[in-house]
């Protein structure tokens, strides 16, 4: 099963889709020449982002499962925020590497990042939402003595009962005791 992926100027190649998603991206890398460390992705002809690049790297899924076969697809660069800052894991756009990209393409592949932005900010904060704070007690304060001694005594404020065995078993000792004493 094979996929067109366009790039560039009108140039396009053969992918062979049998193959891990890592593969394929890392072997699409290689053939546009971006370094190892730009992250990439495809889209549809409708600027439809796939979304392999979120993929672990680990992930063994063959790339046949996600794309069409004898589709075309674009090469789209991810941007992320600067290195080293608060905002490196940012999504700022998803750039198609074409001479001439449509403009509704480019519309497409923003509105698609956005989004993504936007989810990544609200996975965030309900990460800090679900941050246990820690209260200290306050300082303990000598209260008053109520009268009581210092022993400890049973909090306990029920009457204590017995479980059914040894309700039977006491049971039996009486009526053992009754017929006994009327012998």
């Amino acid at each position: 099963m094979f996929i067109f992926i366009k790039h560039g100027d009108n140039q396009q190649f053969l992918v062979n889709t049998n193959c891990a998603v890592v593969v394929l991206l890392y072997y699409i890398r290689s053939k546009v020449k971006l370094p190892k460390t730009n992250t990439i992705d495809l889209c549809e002809q409708t600027g439809k982002m796939k979304m392999l690049f979120l993929m672990k790297p680990n992930h063994a899924e063959y790339a046949s499962k996600y794309l069409t076969a004898r589709s075309t697809y674009y090469v789209c660069k991810v941007e992320r925020g600067p290195p080293g800052t608060r905002l490196e894991n940012a999504y700022r756009a998803f750039v198609p590497l074409l001479k001439n990209p449509e403009p509704w393409l480019l519309v497409a592949l923003r509105i698609q990042c956005d989004a993504l932005e936007r989810r990544r900010i609200q996975m965030l904060k309900m990460k800090e939402a679900k941050k246990v704070v820690i209260i200290e007690p306050p300082a303990s304060v000598p209260s008053k003595q109520s009268g009581r001694s210092d022993k400890k005594k049973s909090t306990r404020k029920s009457p204590t009962f017995r479980n059914r065995p040894d309700f039977r078993k006491n049971k039996g000792r009486q009526l053992n005791k009754t017929t006994k004493q009327k012998k």
